[in-house]
């Protein structure tokens, strides 16, 4: 089932990001890029503490590989993935595998308004799309309102102090991709998490120095792990 985003008046950089997500989706998943996307976001969601009983939300979940990554992992949970692209939406319905179909569900959203009551999934995924969200502390703090007392998220991020090939290409897509609103620095990101009002902001993961890995020529990655105060 896809609930459909309605009524809702988008900034400049969302309706952007939706374009140009739109027209990916065509694409997504015959680049050789997908690799590194899904090598990252097996990373993620291992630093997780699920549970069998788990509900968990897949933030920017394009095509939908982590939402039912992570509903494999929670038999008696659930997963659901969100996007602002109708169209990456589409897809992930059409590649959920037949047995995780009844506990893996797909929402179009804006990672501002998301489309749940508050205090109800244990965990939230964050993986290679915070770039993208231009207001990026009121994203979180509509995370966390989203996720029960003590609940947890991780993001997965590149890391912009780290490499000059994530600098100069995060100056390259603010020129040529309206829907980039930039890397973080790990110090950055960390304050951001620390403002939103989230706890035990932890550092799991400050990696640089791949190379032609997962088919990625040059990366730095971050991972963060952070709990809804009780």
């Amino acid at each position: 089932m896809i609930t459909e985003v309605k009524g809702q008046s988008l900034g400049d950089v969302e309706s952007a990001s939706r374009s140009f997500f739109d027209d990916w989706a065509k694409k997504y998943g015959f680049r050789r890029l997908t690799r590194w996307f899904r090598y990252t976001q097996r990373l993620a969601i291992g630093s997780l503490q699920l549970r069998p009983d788990s509900r968990v939300l897949d933030i920017g979940c394009g095509t939908g590989y982590a939402t039912w990554q992570l509903a494999s992992l929670v038999p008696e949970g659930s997963a659901f993935g969100v996007d602002i692209s109708l169209e990456m939406i589409r897809r992930a319905c059409r590649q959920v595998p037949k047995d995780l179909a009844q506990r893996t569900h797909f929402s179009q959203a804006t990672v501002t308004r998301l489309p749940f009551v508050a205090n109800v999934f244990t965990h939230a995924l964050c993986t290679n799309s915070f770039h993208h969200y231009p207001k990026p502390v009121e994203t979180l703090k509509e995370i966390k309102r989203v996720l029960v007392p003590g609940g947890q998220l991780a993001i997965l991020e590149n890391a912009r102090e780290l490499s000059m090939y994530v600098r100069a290409w995060d100056v390259l897509l603010k020129l040529v991709e309206k829907g980039h609103a930039g890397y973080h620095s790990s110090q950055e990101l960390g304050q951001m998490i620390e403002k939103a009002g989230l706890d035990n902001a932890e550092l799991c993961l400050l990696k640089k120095g791949f190379f032609f890995r997962y088919n990625k020529v040059f990366a730095s990655i971050q991972l963060w792990r952070s709990n809804k105060p009780k």
